[in-house]
C-alpha cells in the first residue's frame, strides 16, 4: 500500500490514546458537569461562553502515533457538560501558530491537517459507538466504530462542530444531541458512557490521545474512559428530509425530468430507529473511481448513498464485511447495497440486443425502509427495498422493440446477541436475505459467532453460510483468528471453504465460491528506530484450491513502510507467487497451469504536510506466459492555502506477455500500454461551500503477440497460430469519468447540489493513438447529465 494510503488508514481508525500511565487506561469514572437546559452557547469554535469557565480539564494527552507514549509538546485542555439537548464538548489546543494547519476538504475525507476527534461509548458497554472530528478550519467529519477499532466513515449524523485559531494556537467546540446517537435504555438514572479524545499535529506527524490506546495495542472500545451523566433520556426523533431534484439527460431520451420525495428518520425511543425513503432519488452527486476490469471476477465498489449508510453497521456480520473506500481487496459480506437499484437483470427475451446506454442505465426504486434497535443484549434490523420496473429499449433481429422489465425486491433481517458480563465479549447472530425476481428468486442465511478475550490478545470470528438460488443450495463459511501477544505484533489466520453451488451475489459479494484455502499474516509496528519516526513490517502466506484440489491462488507476501523523521515516506515490497492453475479465465473451457512468478516494487512520497508534495513509485510484476509489467507512478498534490486544492497522479504501464481470454478455448497474449491519470481540485467559498472537479481516464492499447489454446486435458496453454484471413486482435480500451460539483451545507444534513456529470467507454477502435481515445471518450459519452437537487433537513 502507498504511504498516502496507509496515512489516511491510520488517521481514519483514530488510533490511539493515553491513560494515567503509560502502561493503563484510567477506571476512574468522571462525572460530567450539568447546565441548564437554557444556557447560552454558539457553536463557533471559540470557549468564550460563561459556561466554560471554571470547569476542569479533563485527560493529559500522549504521543500514541508513533506509539511511544511520550509526554507531548503541546498542551491540550479538553471540557465537557452537558443538558437535556446534548453533549458539549471543548477542546484548548495549544501550539505555535505558525505552525499550525488548516486544510479544508469534502466531509469525512481524510487529509494530513490538524484536528481533533472525539469517540464515544454510546452503549456504555464498548459494543458501538460514533467518532465525531472538527479540523483546523471548520472541515467536519463523523463515523461509527464496533468493537474493538473497527471505524467507518460511512455515517452522517445531525451534529455541529467549529474551529477558530487564538493567540496560543486553535480551539474547538462540539455540540453532539442525544438524538442522532443511538443509545440503550437505562433503567438507572446515571448513564455510562465511554470516551477517547484524540488530537493529530501536522507539522510534527504525530497524533496524541487521552486515555493511551495507540493502534498497535490490541483492546480499544473496552478500555475507553468512563464518564457518567444523571437523567439524560433522549427525546423522540421525528425527522423529514423532503428533497426535489431537476436533470437534463442528453443520452436517455434527452429531455428534462423533475422528481421529489422525502426521507424520514423516527427514533420513537433511544434505542429504536425507522428509516424510510420514498421515491429516492439517489441522483449523481458523486461518481465512482475509473475501473478497468477485464478478469473473471467482479469488481467491488464502496456504497455512497446516504441512506443504505446510515445505520449499516448492524448488518456487517464480520470484520470481512467493513470494506471502505480505499481498502485493499473485496469483502466477504451477505449485504452488498450496491446491489439495490443496480442496473437491471437481463430480460429473458430470444435474440434480444440492448445498446450500453440502456443496459447500463440504474434501476429506480418506489422507496426502501429500514428498523434497527436494541432491547437487552439483544441488537437486530429490518431492512426491505422494492425497485421500480424498467423500460428498455432494444432490437429483436434488426426490429425495434420496447421491453419491460421487472423490478426486484429486497429484503433482510438481523439479529445479534452480545455478553461482556464475564470479561470478555462474546456474541452469536444471524442474518437471512432474500431477493425475489419473476426470473428467479435467491435466499441466503448466516450464522455468525464472535469472540474477544478480557486481554483482548485473542480476537475470533466465524460464520456459516447456506444459499438457495433457483433450488440450487450452497454452503460455505470461514474462521478468522487474531493473536496480539504485545503492543506492536500481531498474528492473523484465516481459513476458507466455499462450495461450487453457493453464491450470494443476488444480495451479497463473494469473489468466488468452489475455493478451500488460508491466510497467514504478521504485522510488526516499531517506533523509535534510530533515523526512523515509525516502521511498519508485514509478512503474508496464502494459498487457496478448487474442489479438484488444484491450486487456484497462493503467494509469500512481504512489505516494509518507513516513515523518516522529516515526515517523509518509503514503502517497498516483494512477492512471490508459485506455480498454480487458472479454472475461471476460461469461462469454464477448462483449466491451465500458470508458472510462478515474481512482483516488486518502490514508493517515496514526500511529508503530505507541505504546500507541495510529491510521491514517486516503480512496480515489476513477471505475467502468467513470460515477459513482465513495469508500472511507473506520480503522485503530485498543490494546497497553497486552506481553501484550494489541486491533487494529479499519473500511472503509466507497459505489459508484454499479458494474457487475455477470447472466446471458447481461445487465448491470446499481447503487448500492451497503459495511461490513468486522475485529476481532483477543490475550492471553497466557506468551510460550508464546496466547488469540485474530477475527472478520471483510463486508457488501453493492446497489439496481439500470439495466440493459445486451453489443453483438452489439464495441462499448460497449448501455442497456436492465426489462420489465414483472420483479423488480429489488437483493441483499445478508453473510460473517461468528469464532475463538476458545487455543494452548499445549508444546515447540519441539509444540502443544495449542482453537478454535471459526464462519462464515456469507447468502442474498441484499433490503430488510433491515445489523444485520439482521449478525445473520442470525451465526444462519445454514455453519461450526460446535469442535475440541480435540494435535500433540508426538518423537525426535531
Amino acid at each position: 500500500m502507498k504511504r498516502h494510503l496507509t496515512h489516511s488508514l491510520f488517521y481514519c481508525l483514530f488510533l490511539l490514546s493515553n491513560s494515567a500511565s503509560a502502561a493503563g487506561v484510567a477506571t476512574q469514572a468522571y462525572k460530567i458537569f450539568r447546565a441548564d437546559n437554557d444556557v447560552e452557547f454558539k457553536v463557533d469554535g471559540r470557549l468564550d461562553e460563561a459556561v466554560w469557565k471554571n470547569r476542569v480539564p479533563r485527560g493529559e494527552m500522549v504521543v500514541i502515533e508513533p506509539d511511544t507514549l511520550d509526554e507531548t509538546v503541546h498542551k491540550t485542555e479538553t471540557y465537557f457538560f452537558y443538558n437535556d439537548k446534548g453533549l458539549y464538548v471543548g477542546v484548548v489546543n495549544h501550539q505555535d501558530q505558525e505552525t499550525l494547519l488548516a486544510r479544508l476538504s469534502s466531509r469525512d475525507k481524510f487529509i494530513r491537517r490538524d484536528g481533533v476527534s472525539l469517540t464515544l461509548d454510546a452503549s456504555g458497554e464498548g459494543l458501538y459507538g460514533y467518532w465525531f472530528s472538527v479540523n483546523l478550519g471548520g472541515t467536519l467529519q463523523d463515523g461509527t466504530v464496533i468493537p474493538e477499532r473497527q471505524f467507518s466513515s460511512q455515517w452522517d449524523g445531525a451534529w455541529d462542530g467549529a474551529s477558530a485559531e487564538t493567540d496560543f494556537g486553535w480551539t474547538a467546540e462540539m455540540f453532539i444531541p442525544w438524538s442522532t446517537m443511538s443509545m440503550p435504555e437505562s433503567a438507572s438514572s446515571i448513564r455510562k458512557m465511554g470516551y477517547y479524545l484524540s488530537r493529530f499535529v501536522s507539522y510534527r506527524g504525530e497524533r496524541w490521545s487521552y486515555p493511551g490506546l495507540p493502534r498497535t495495542r490490541s483492546t480499544f472500545m473496552s478500555d475507553l474512559q468512563p464518564m457518567e451523566f444523571e437523567n439524560v433520556v433522549p427525546r423522540q426523533q421525528l425527522t423529514w428530509y423532503p428533497y426535489a431534484s431537476s436533470s437534463y439527460n442528453r443520452n436517455i431520451d434527452n429531455s428534462d425530468a423533475y422528481k421529489a420525495g422525502f426521507d424520514v428518520f423516527w427514533r420513537p425511543l433511544s434505542n429504536m430507529q425507522v428509516t424510510a425513503t420514498v421515491n429516492p432519488d439517489f441522483g449523481n452527486v458523486e461518481s465512482d473511481n475509473v475501473v478497468v476490469n477485464l478478469s473473471s471476477f467482479e469488481a467491488f465498489f464502496p456504497e455512497r448513498r446516504a441512506f443504505f449508510l446510515e445505520g449499516q453497521e448492524i448488518f456487517n456480520t464480520s470484520p470481512r464485511a467493513r470494506q471502505s473506500r480505499g481498502s485493499r481487496g473485496s469483502p466477504t459480506s451477505l449485504i452488498y447495497t450496491r446491489r439495490i437499484g443496480a442496473r437491471p437483470i437481463f430480460p429473458d427475451v430470444t435474440d434480444l440486443e440492448i445498446g450500453q446506454v440502456e443496459r447500463n442505465q440504474p434501476s429506480e426504486l418506489y422507496g426502501a425502509g429500514k428498523l434497527t434497535g436494541q432491547s437487552g443484549n439483544w441488537r437486530y434490523g429490518l431492512l426491505a427495498a422494492f425497485e421500480e420496473d424498467t423500460n428498455l429499449l432494444g432490437d429483436v433481429n434488426g426490429t425495434p422493440i420496447r421491453v419491460t422489465q421487472d423490478g426486484r425486491d429486497f429484503a433482510a433481517g438481523r439479529f445479534l446477541y452480545e455478553d461482556t458480563s464475564k470479561g470478555d465479549r462474546r456474541s452469536i447472530g444471524w442474518l437471512t436475505t432474500q431477493v425475489a425476481h419473476p426470473q428467479g428468486d435467491a435466499t441466503v442465511h448466516g450464522l455468525d459467532t464472535h469472540y474477544l478475550s478480557a486481554t483482548g490478545r485473542w480476537k475470533a470470528d466465524m460464520q456459516l453460510i447456506t444459499s438457495d438460488v433457483d433450488d440450487v443450495t450452497g454452503q460455505g463459511g470461514f474462521v478468522d483468528i487474531e493473536y496480539t501477544p504485545r503492543q506492536g505484533r500481531k498474528h492473523r489466520l484465516a481459513l476458507d471453504y466455499f462450495d461450487e453451488e453457493v453464491d450470494i451475489n443476488d444480495f451479497g459479494f463473494l469473489r468466488r465460491n468452489d475455493t478451500r484455502g488460508f491466510r497467514y499474516a504478521y504485522d510488526r509496528d516499531e517506533s523509535n528506530v534510530p533515523g526512523l519516526q515509525s516502521r511498519s513490517t508485514a509478512f503474508r502466506i496464502r494459498g487457496d484450491e478448487n474442489r479438484d484440489g488444484l491450486l487456484t491462488r497462493a503467494g509469500f507476501f512481504a512489505n516494509q513502510d518507513l516513515t523518516f523523521e522529516n515526515n517523509d515516506g518509503l514503502f517497498y515490497q516483494l512477492n512471490y507467487f508459485p506455480s498454480r492453475w487458472e479454472d475461471r479465465d476460461s469461462d469454464g473451457n477448462g483449466s491451465f497451469r500458470i508458472d510462478n512468478r515474481w512482483q516488486s516494487g518502490v514508493f517515496y512520497g514526500t511529508d503530505e504536510s507541505n504546500l507541495l508534495s510529491v510521491g514517486a513509485g516503480l512496480f515489476y510484476t513477471q505475467e502468467d506466459l513470460g515477459g513482465g509489467s513495469l508500472e511507473y507512478q506520480f503522485e503530485f498534490a498543490w494546497r497553497p492555502n486552506d481553501r484550494f486544492s489541486l491533487i494529479a497522479d499519473i500511472s503509466y504501464e507497459n505489459k508484454d506477455g499479458w494474457l487475455l481470454h477470447d472466446e471458447d478455448r481461445d487465448f491470446t497474449t499481447f503487448e500492451a500500454e497503459f495511461w490513468r491519470p486522475r485529476l481532483e481540485l477543490d475550492f471553497f467559498l466557506s468551510a460550508r461551500q464546496q466547488f469540485r472537479i474530477t475527472a478520471q481516464w483510463a486508457g488501453i492499447k493492446a497489439d496481439e503477440q500470439r495466440r493459445w489454446l486451453v489443453p483438452l486435458v489439464d495441462g499448460s496453454l497449448e501455442p497456436t497460430t492465426r489462420n489465414p484471413g483472420d483479423t488480429a486482435r489488437d483493441f483499445t480500451i478508453s473510460r473517461i469519468t468528469f464532475q463538476a460539483r458545487y455543494r452548499w451545507e445549508l444546515a447540519p444534513l441539509s444540502d443544495l447540489f449542482i453537478v454535471y456529470t459526464r462519462g464515456s467507454d469507447v468502442d474498441s477502435m484499433p490503430g488510433d493513438d491515445f489523444d485520439d481515445l482521449l478525445s473520442n471518450a470525451w465526444t462519445e459519452s454514455l453519461i450526460d447529465i446535469f442535475v440541480v437537487k435540494l435535500r433540508y433537513r426538518l423537525g426535531s
